[in-house]
């Protein structure tokens, strides 16, 4: 027996044993050997096939079998007997053609189970190809034998031919993922061609409904896989699922798709699981427009209709676990719920799609076609039009009211479709069909759930509001749409039409509550969904700052007005919905007790929470309905007849002894109950459930109606509103409930006079109120509540009716005490209502002692919290004062009032703890507890005043856990006020000595509470206002400017760090402590406080100004020896600020010597370098000197801000710099420090004899020093060295290796080579020797490569180029290309280091070729065939194969290096294109032979095509590219040859090379085969046109190419039969007449309009199609020299004027492209005629295409000579600058449009006037050098810039303005120079920093300003001097601001 052909086992194997053969069926002979089923194969014997078969037969489930498998291993030893199964192949021709049926099915049979085994088995994968390959040969007969199989009315014949089919696809499917792959998947489609081309395709859709049934007939698979037992469905199935992908599927897929659908419904879970998979698989590749195309083709209605049908079926797969249901829920949503997958698209929200009049040519349109029309109401169905969606649109109308299915699995499917696709619910409603009658079933209750949910879903993204978007731009900042959606289509996605206002209504009014309650949650939810769109068009209305007088003057505004009046009409009455709410609420009850009665309470509860909301919305969402109902919304509040229940109250009251002595107290109030006579009474506290979300409702109701009178007294009440939410707000434990309240108080009592002045100060009467908690509750806080309620809203009564009074009041208990500036420190007039009402309570005995004294410590709490709104303590002790003295008037009157005396006291004592003032003996007798609220804890717990005055009068935890109470309860909670306030008591408590915070904890803890405050504060006025009280405290300063603060050090510089120098407050803040800290400092003569002043003023150091500055400094420098020993570092920190502070660099230079003591030469080094930008501070510098001995101190600190500062002063001052050289040449020791090789730099500028030897320094910097400054340095000394002394620099470079190589060594190498010269040539070759060496080595390691390796790389590369005379070693370059193909083709860096050395050195043939089979075979070849790959790394790659390329053509002109190209060649002008297609030229120029036969595998889709034709690949163009390739046509572009280096590397992706264009055509034309249609399809591809533009190139060899393709396509086209046949030979007769000659060139005027022509030839529907062919029909020859049809487009007056004028506007554009041109345009004035219409139109767009028309034409010099000096073209577009400037200056508005439309147009003005320049001055050059004067454009150029600068300036137009003066300036003679230079140099100054490019452009300018210019007017000298320092101090760019420093020092110092 023959061995297994393999060398190991797989991985997990077991041990091999011997193979077991299966023993055959019964009947049947089993076969040992391969040479014996040979042998009885060979006898074509139907039982030698059976047995065979029935031996290796194997379940598809049980695939893949081991490959020692004993099946396996048979069929192995039988194909290594007969590797092409020649036996079962003949075997199966001889039974076709006998007609033997066993015969022929027994061995396809075979053939299938034996490609069925060896498929999954990688080791088989040859030899199953190669059986598939012979089945589908075109030489071979079994293609004929498979169709006619397929094609048989025998089952069994229908059978066997897609089993065989199946199994041969299923040896190389393709996938979604393959397309385009140049291998995977062409097996199996070649398997499917045959089918197509045989035509078995075509009854596919009826065999799909072959299956197995049972013996009863019916469809059954039972548990097993289907395919193991398949039927022809199945097996057809399995053929095409793996085709779904492809286009060749896609052709047939119309007949194929509808039988795989229908037949879904009785496929086993397996199966729909597949075809599911298969489905998904194909429209999830890579490419998201083939995905989208393929959704198309394999999904429609009628597929989603079978889809959906499926989620009815519960049966399980068993391979995943789940139930055809959730995978075909699962499919759906994905393919119809996610936007831009499957066929979900983006739309456009409620807006409809818009229709373009012709798509494929939409460029050239200006008009958009939008249908607007209804939403579905008709049967004509023109909504559908308007719809991106259009498939689901049908789908969703078919479903129709099957939406509410038993598992509402559809339902829930058709909501998400609507929430990604909003536009569909509008035309959904009329196809519906829902029931919506309401009645008591469980199918209506779903309905409406399935409605409520559609209503619920969120309405469109904001972005669908705005305008469409350019690609790549921002959508959300693009503008919002002129016009709103349509009201028919919004209010249908809120309140849809089936929902009628009858429906509503019976709903409400239906005797079941359930109904009731359903009707009223689905109108709920679309009251809600109408709220949220309101408010969406309210956002839109004010982002565009629109707020018209009447709503006609805006649309938004007028369709939220409509959108309202709509649902009005959709709603019921507001009667009705009350009706509704009384009904439920009177339905329970007051007190419920049995189960039934609890039941129906819980009914009307649910039934009142939904009616009140439903009241509350209507009145949000349509205030007019609620205007016009007369009902008081208090009523929800207050029940009616909460009469009866005050005197309940009242009596209960009594009876528990609440109210005491007197009885005076005439109610307790009422907490009102639901269902009282017909109320609602939601005031009542000890609700939860429903009742209390109906108290939410009312609460948000009353907050929303206009012009409630909450003064009023309820219904059925004594007292007020006020009472009642007050005592609501505190008697709910729901802290929702009473955030409510409390927002509803705020929003009634803030906007009156009570609380307007501080509106924080409500918060601190609401704070001190006693609330209930489960703590503190029961009757006596109760009536406690009461008491103070009833009081408090009589007084708030009063002080509401007679504010001004109180307010009068208040004022005259301290005179002068309050500011009318300072509103915040004011008092609420309720205080003095307070006052006044209990004096006269209490006087005249109309309330009770215990009522007067909750009132009382009410006033406790009232006082302490005013405590923190109070400048000082004077009103407080007035207001506790008038308390004192009432009670003392009701002592004279004989009343008792026990125990009021001592609250009294309790507010003294509470003022005195917080003054730190000791309470008196008398006082200590009262006790201030006698009467206290019932919740007097929790008040302690919530009160931030009452904590901190417990800590001073309690023992309680760790100071630190306190302070983090506090903050986390009081402050991190807090608003800006409250945390103002509460500030403010701490300062208050903060200054007395035996105060609050008189123990160092405690203070420690309120400054760390300030620190808190300080940061929470988010409001810049209120961070103000608290900083002002912080740093302006008296203790807080002295805690700051004594020892006293030591203790708290830490805090108070935290609150320093919350000041702001930058912030002019903040400074005045700092600068007032700095003041007091110097002049500390200056009074301290002996210096024994110099240490701690110097660390109070560190934290203040950044708020020292100039003058305290140098004071401080001065004082420090005399004590310099003193101090120096005893500080500090922190000292020594601060003195350099102090020293930074001065400002002052002449002053610090003159005092190094003691600054050197004091450490601060860091900040001297700073002051130095702001000296070298300050022009007076220069020159001071310039005229100071150093003694020697500083110089040798600096020297000796060895500190690199010393060896700095010498740099610097020796580069400001030659003396310095003398007395520097004199140093250093007495001490070689300092020469030969590295920190010194800038300042050696300096020196050697100086003529001097003192000479040093710098050059060893300057070598060792470079290869050991990282600093950028000493690297620079060293550079620039080698540079000069080698100027004078080559040899020296060579020997010294010739020391440095291999390991000295750094990115300093490669600079140096850079920088050498750009000197030149042969004595440096020796030194630039070792050092790039060195450099080869060291690339290799980087571009061979592992790692990735540093940016430092990069950088070298790029320097090597540059000196290489810069070193052209310098050889270059092949056997060191080989390597370094080597490293980069293998391992750096990733690196563009490397790539193009790799391609520069390539061109440079003659490499071996073999090396050459190995090179270019590393590089096709690398990694990065597959990146840059695809389209995602970076244009700059395929860019790179390609450099560098076209570089490998054409070294040597005799290696590189080879088959297998060209056939890789065609994957990577993109057809455009890329220059990576044109390397490409230069490298096909070069084969063809060396081998003679074409590249057809190649480049018919080309296409534009980047995959490589079947190849058949030529045509392929032609038509695979895009013909919108193709188009605007004719419009952009390269006039320069060369038949041979690359052309010049692109710019950018994406330049020309978007436009064909029209060489390779025309290739194609002659090609496609050269094979002979093209047919009439074919030509329709060039015709259409726009390939024609491309070709007649060639005819206008400047190279000769184009225009061959091009009249040879057009004589051959005419003498083709005559010969084939097409519609369009005769009138494109008759346009090509006429364009043939007008060339002149064969060589004849002719205006792309012509050729553009040609194109034009024939492009509109195959798109008759195209307007410009009836205009093009009457202008060429009605004439015999064609006028080259004449722009065709220009009058009557340019002055068209039709229908369409303003697309023909549009489109005659592009044409002249994109047609002036040359001379002859220009020639044609002058001759009918088009520059007058344009230039009129520019003067007249307001219209943006046409002015801006008609600029761009005259800078085509600037473009070309004679037309720009023309123009200027003829029709003054200059003066013309400054007196355009003025129109423009004046129009938009006289308009009402000038908004954001505006400001862009006048922005684009001088930009484009600006740019026009600079090309003029660059045409007219090299003409005006010549001519003043001929002695003729300058011409008058320089004059008008004068005229422009003034016009320009008078009117305004920016950034930009600057930038421009200077770059035109620079062009300019290079006119000799020029007068004008000196004028608009001074004009520049003034705007400079004012326009905020000007850009690099600006000063460059006005430096280099200056440099040609004339010398009597300069002596004749000194302000063009004082310019000149202007920017000369300007570019000095760096404005310009370090590199010329250093040129500039050692001009100017060279001439300073004479040398």
């Amino acid at each position: 027996m023959v061995g297994l052909k393999r060398k190991r086992d797989l991985p997990g194997q077991t041990e091999p044993t011997a193979p077991v053969i299966i023993r055959p069926k019964a009947g049947t002979k089993a076969f040992a050997s391969g040479k014996a089923i040979k042998d009885a194969l060979g006898t074509a014997s139907p039982q030698a096939f059976v047995s065979f078969r029935q031996q290796i037969v194997t379940p598809h489930s049980a695939l893949p079998l081991a490959i020692n498998n004993p099946t396996v291993v048979i069929i192995q030893h039988y194909l290594d007997t007969s590797p092409t199964c020649e036996e079962i192949f003949r075997a199966w021709q001889i039974g076709d053609q006998t007609k033997t049926e066993i015969q022929a099915q027994a061995a396809v049979e075979l053939l299938s189970e034996i490609i069925n085994i060896l498929t999954p088995i990688p080791f088989f994968r040859s030899s199953v190809v190669g059986l598939v390959n012979k089945l589908v040969s075109s030489t071979e007969p079994y293609t004929e034998y498979l169709n006619r199989l397929c094609q048989s009315g025998r089952r069994d014949d229908v059978y066997h031919g897609y089993l065989l089919a199946a199994a041969a696809i299923a040896v190389d499917p393709p996938t979604a993922n393959s397309i385009g792959s140049s291998t995977s998947g062409r097996l199996g489609m070649k398997v499917w061609t045959v089918l197509v081309e045989g035509g078995s395709v075509r009854g596919i859709g009826k065999q799909m409904g072959m299956r197995r049934r049972n013996k009863e007939g019916m469809v059954g698979y039972g548990e097993n896989d289907p395919l193991d037992k398949p039927d022809i469905r199945h097996l057809i199935l399995r053929t095409i699922l793996p085709l779904l992908s492809t286009s060749s599927f896609q052709a047939h897929a119309r007949s194929i798709l509808p039988a795989l659908y229908s037949g879904l419904a009785a496929d086993p879970p397996i199966t729909v699981l597949r075809v599911l998979t298969s489905l998904w698989d194909a429209i999830s590749g890579p490419s998201v427009g083939l995905n989208r195309r393929t959704s198309l083709v394999l999904f429609h209605e009628k597929s989603l209709e079978h889809l959906w049908q499926l989620l009815s079926r519960q049966d399980v797969d068993q391979t995943t676990g789940r139930t055809v249901s959730e995978l075909s829920e699962a499919f759906l949503e994905e393919i119809t719920t996610v936007p831009g997958q499957g066929i979900c698209f983006a739309d456009e929200g409620w807006y409809p799609r818009r229709i373009e009049v012709d798509s494929a040519i939409r460029n050239q349109d200006d008009g958009v076609t939008t249908f607007n029309g209804g939403v579905g109401h008709s049967r004509n169905d023109d909504w559908k039009k308007g719809l991106h969606n259009r498939i689901l649109g049908n789908v969703v109308r078919k479903v129709g009211n099957k939406a509410v299915d038993d598992g509402d699995l559809v339902g829930k499917w058709l909501t998400k479709v609507f929430e990604a696709c909003p536009e569909l619910i509008a035309g959904y409603w009329a196809h519906s069909a829902l029931a919506v009658e309401p009645r008591l079933n469980a199918r209506w209750v779903a309905t409406m759930a399935y409605i409520g949910r559609i209503i619920s879903l969120p309405p469109p993204g904001l972005h669908t509001f705005r305008q469409p978007a350019p690609p790549g731009s921002n959508a959300s900042i693009t503008p919002y749409r002129a016009n709103p959606p349509a009201t028919a289509v919004v209010i249908e996605s809120i309140l849809p039409s089936p929902l009628t206002k009858s429906h509503i209504m019976k709903g409400l009014q239906h005797t079941d509550g359930l109904v009731q309650h359903v009707t009223a949650i689905t109108l709920a939810r679309g009251l809600q969904k109408l709220s949220l769109v309101q408010d969406l068009l309210l956002t839109i209305e004010k982002e565009v700052e629109a707020t018209p007088s009447t709503s006609q003057e805006n649309p938004w505004i007028r369709a939220r007005k409509d959108l309202e009046m709509e649902a009005r009409k959709r709603i019921p009455e507001l009667s009705v919905i009350i009706a509704f709410a009384q009904k439920a609420a009177t339905m329970a009850p007051p007190e419920p007790e049995t189960d039934a009665e609890l039941a129906l309470a819980s009914k009307s509860a649910m039934l009142t929470e939904i009616a009140l909301r439903i009241f509350g919305l209507c009145n949000k969402t349509i205030p007019s309905l609620a205007a016009e109902m007369k009902f008081d919304v208090g009523r929800l509040l207050v029940s009616a007849s909460s009469a009866s229940a005050e005197r309940r109250a009242r009596r209960d009251a009594r009876e528990g002894s609440v109210i005491s002595d007197s009885g005076s107290v005439a109610s307790v109030g009422t907490m009102g109950t639901a269902g009282m006579g017909g109320g609602f009474g939601q005031a009542r506290g000890d609700v939860e459930g429903f009742e209390a979300l109906s108290q939410l409702h009312v609460l948000q109701l009353l907050g929303e109606v206009k012009d409630w009178n909450w003064m009023n007294k309820a219904a059925g009440s004594q007292y007020t509103y006020l009472y009642h939410i007050l005592l609501l707000n505190l008697s709910t434990r729901q802290p929702v409930t009473s955030a409510k309240t409390v927002a509803l108080l705020k929003h009634l009592l803030v906007p009156t006079l009570l609380f307007e002045h501080d509106p924080s100060e409500l918060s601190i009467w609401l704070e001190a109120l006693p609330k209930a908690s489960d703590r503190s509750s029961g009757p006596m806080l109760l009536a406690q509540q009461i008491h103070l309620l009833s009081f408090l809203d009589d007084c708030f009564r009063r002080a509401i009716k007679l504010p001004y009074r109180y307010l009068e009041d208040s004022f005259g208990i301290v005179p002068g005490y309050f500011d009318y500036t300072r509103s915040n420190q004011m008092i609420s007039p309720v205080l003095m209502a307070i006052i006044e009402q209990l004096g006269a309570k209490t006087i005249g005995q109309l309330i009770s002692t215990e009522a007067a004294g909750v009132v009382l410590v009410y006033m406790r709490r009232i006082i302490l919290g005013l405590i923190g709104k109070s400048k000082d303590f004077q009103f407080l002790q007035a207001v506790v004062g008038k308390f004192e003295e009432m009670l003392e008037k009701a002592k004279e009157a004989g009343q008792a009032r026990s125990g009021l005396m001592g609250v009294v006291q309790g507010m003294k004592n509470d003022l005195a703890l917080v003054q730190g003032i000791k309470i008196s003996k008398e006082a200590q007798g009262l006790n201030p507890e006698d009467h206290h609220l019932k919740e007097e804890e929790d008040w302690y717990a919530r009160s931030f005043e009452q904590t901190c005055l417990s800590l001073a009068t309690t023992e309680r935890e760790e100071p630190q856990v306190i302070n983090d109470q506090l903050r986390a309860t009081f402050i991190c909670r807090a608003n800006d006020a409250v945390i103002i306030r509460r500030a403010n008591f701490l300062l208050s408590a903060f200054s007395p000595k035996k105060g609050l915070f008189a123990s160092p904890e405690i203070r420690r803890c309120a400054l760390s509470l300030l620190n808190e405050a300080l940061g929470r504060v988010s409001d810049k006025l209120n961070s103000t206002q608290l900083k002002s009280a912080i740093f302006e405290n008296g203790s807080v300063k002295k805690l700051y400017l004594s020892d006293n603060g030591d203790d708290y050090r830490q805090e108070l510089n935290g609150l320093i760090l919350h000041l702001k120098e930058t912030i002019p407050g903040d400074f005045s803040h700092g600068e007032t402590f700095v003041l007091e800290l110097i002049d500390l400092l200056k009074s301290d003569k002996k210096a024994k406080e110099t240490k701690r002043v110097l660390s109070l003023l560190g934290p203040w150091s950044c708020f020292i100004g100039t003058g305290p500055a140098t004071k401080a400094l001065k004082a420090l420098v005399k004590r310099a020896d003193t101090i120096s020993a005893d500080l500090n570092s922190s000292s020594f920190e601060t003195i350099s600020s102090i020293v930074m502070a001065t400002q002052d660099p002449s002053y610090v230079v003159s005092h190094l010597k003691e600054l050197i003591r004091l450490k601060c030469l860091s900040a001297a080094v700073e002051l130095a370098k702001s000296a070298a930008v300050s022009r007076d501070e220069r020159h001071k510098l310039a005229s100071l000197s150093v003694k020697k001995g500083t110089i040798r101190d600096l020297i000796a600190t060895k500190e690199d801000s010393a060896y700095e500062l010498i740099t610097i002063l020796a580069s400001a001052s030659k003396d310095i710099a003398s007395t520097v050289l004199t140093v250093l040449s007495k001490d070689e020791t300092i020469v030969n420090q590295q920190r010194m090789i800038p300042t050696l730099d300096i020196l050697l500028d100086l003529s001097s004899d003192n000479k040093l030897d710098v050059l060893p320094l300057a070598v060792s910097v470079l290869t050991t020093s990282s600093f950028e400054s000493e690297v620079k340095s060293a550079i620039r000394i080698v540079t000069r060295v080698s100027k004078r002394d080559p040899e020296q620099v060579i020997q010294a470079i010739q020391k440095i290796t291999l390991a000295d190589y750094r990115l300093s060594v490669a600079r140096l190498t850079e920088s050498l080579s750009t000197l030149g010269g042969e004595e440096t040539q020796a030194a630039v070759k070792h050092l790039l020797d060195l450099g080869l060496q060291y690339a290799v080595r980087i571009c061979s390691k592992m790692d990735g490569l540093t940016i430092e390796e990069l950088a070298i790389l790029s320097s090597i590369n540059n000196s290489i180029d810069g070193a052209d005379t310098v050889p270059t070693d092949v056997q060191l370059a080989e390597p370094v290309i080597t490293a980069v193909i293998q391992d750096r083709l990733e690196v563009e860096e490397a790539v193009q280091f790799a391609t520069n050395l390539a061109t440079r050195v003659d490499m071996k043939a073999s090396f050459i070729r190995q090179q270019l089979q590393a590089i096709l075979a690398s990694s990065t070849y597959n990146r840059c065939i695809d389209s995602s790959c970076p244009a700059s790394i395929r860019l790179a790659y390609v450099k560098l194969l076209h570089a490998l390329f054409v070294a040597s053509t005799y290696v590189s002109c080879q088959p297998n290096f060209i056939e890789p190209l065609v994957l990577l060649y993109r057809g455009t002008l890329a220059e990576s294109d044109r390397l490409v297609l230069n490298m096909f030229q070069l084969f063809e120029g060396y081998r003679k032979l074409s590249v057809s036969s190649v480049l018919k595998y080309w296409s534009a889709s980047g995959v490589v095509s079947t190849g058949n034709r030529s045509f392929d690949a032609l038509s695979s163009l895009d013909p919108q590219r193709v188009f605007a390739t004719c419009q952009a046509y390269p006039l320069r572009r060369t038949l041979k040859g690359t052309g010049g280096n692109d710019a950018k590397p994406e330049d020309g992706e978007s436009l064909y090379d029209p060489v390779f264009v025309m290739s194609l055509l002659t090609y496609t034309m050269c094979e002979g085969n093209i047919t009439g249609l074919d030509w329709v399809e060039i015709l259409r591809s726009n390939v024609l046109g491309l070709t007649i533009c060639g005819l206008s190139s400047r190279d000769k060899d184009i225009r061959s190419v091009a009249a040879y393709a057009l004589a051959k396509a005419y003498s083709l086209i005559l010969k084939k039969p097409f519609y369009e046949r005769n009138q494109l030979l008759y346009t090509l007769r006429l364009l043939r007449h007008s060339i002149e000659t064969s060589s004849s060139r002719l205006p792309s005027l012509t050729t553009l309009f040609f194109a034009h022509a024939i492009r509109s030839l195959a798109n008759p529907s195209h307007f410009l199609y009836p205009l093009t062919s009457r202008f060429l029909l009605q004439r015999p020859v064609f006028d080259p020299n004449d722009t065709p049809m220009l009058y009557g487009m340019l002055y068209a007056s039709g229908d369409g004027w303003k697309r023909e004028r549009g489109w005659m506007i592009r044409f002249l554009k994109e047609g002036i492209r040359s001379e002859a041109d220009w020639r044609i345009v002058r001759r009918r004035k088009v520059w007058s005629l344009l230039a009129t219409l520019f003067s007249t139109s307001l219209d943006p767009a046409f002015r801006r295409s008609v600029l761009q028309i005259m800078e085509s034409m600037i473009s070309i010099p004679a037309a720009t000579r023309s123009l200027v000096l003829r029709d003054g073209f200059i003066v013309w577009l400054a007196n355009q600058w003025t129109n423009i400037t004046l129009r938009q200056a006289k308009s009402n508005s000038k908004g954001t449009k505006a400001q862009t439309w006048e922005k684009d147009e001088k930009f484009v003005i600006l740019k026009l006037i600079e090309n003029v320049c660059v045409n007219m001055i090299p003409v005006e050059i010549e001519r003043v050098k001929e002695g003729k004067e300058i011409g008058n454009w320089v004059g008008h150029i004068e005229i422009f810039f003034k016009r320009v600068l008078n009117f305004d300036i920016d950034f930009d137009r600057l930038e421009i303005l200077s770059r035109i003066l620079f062009r300019i300036s290079s006119i000799p003679q020029n007068k004008s120079l000196s004028n608009l230079l001074i004009l520049l140099i003034d705007q400079i100054q004012i326009v905020p920093n000007p850009s690099t490019k600006t000063i460059s452009y006005l430096f280099n300018a200056g440099l040609n300003v004339r010398l009597q210019d300069l002596k004749i007017d000194s302000k063009v000298k004082i310019a000149i001097e202007e920017i000369g320092w300007r570019a000095e101090k760096g404005d310009a760019g370090i590199n010329l601001s250093e040129w500039v420093k050692r001009e100017r020092r060279l001439i300073e110092w004479d040398i």
